[in-house]
């Protein structure tokens, strides 16, 4: 049984799915927050924690994301890292057809992994 938690920040919602088999985070809406770490990190962090101690692999989905300042991505580069050292496997999906997201996401290539623990994938 698929068990969701939402999680609302000012116009950023955070979607927490976990249906036994993959942890999937989504985001919607638009990221104006001066820090965002406050709200994103804690949250990412206990999906990781999640899906380490289930042997899932998480799943982090901003195609619904409208637009994000900047300072967004800093929890995201610290969850993929925090992955990247540990036992963690993420695939990071963004719209590739939206420029913003292209250029966001697509220079989180470097925290692909060989092995493709960690891959960053543009989707239509």
């Amino acid at each position: 049984m698929e068990s969701i938690q939402s999680f609302v920040n000012d116009r950023l919602k955070i979607e927490y799915a976990d249906d036994g088999q993959a942890c999937t985070v989504r985001f919607f809406g638009k990221s104006f927050l001066k820090d965002p770490g406050e709200f994103v990190f804690p949250i990412l962090s206990k999906v990781l924690q999640d899906a380490i101690e289930g042997k899932k692999r998480v799943f982090i989905d901003f195609r619904e994301l409208a637009y994000m300042n900047s300072s967004t991505i800093t929890p995201v580069i610290k969850i993929l890292e925090r992955a990247r050292m540990g036992a963690g496997e993420i695939t990071v999906q963004y719209k590739h057809s939206l420029k913003w997201q292209d250029i966001s996401f697509s220079a989180l290539i470097i925290f692909q992994t060989p092995d493709r623990r960690i891959e960053i994938v543009g989707m239509e």
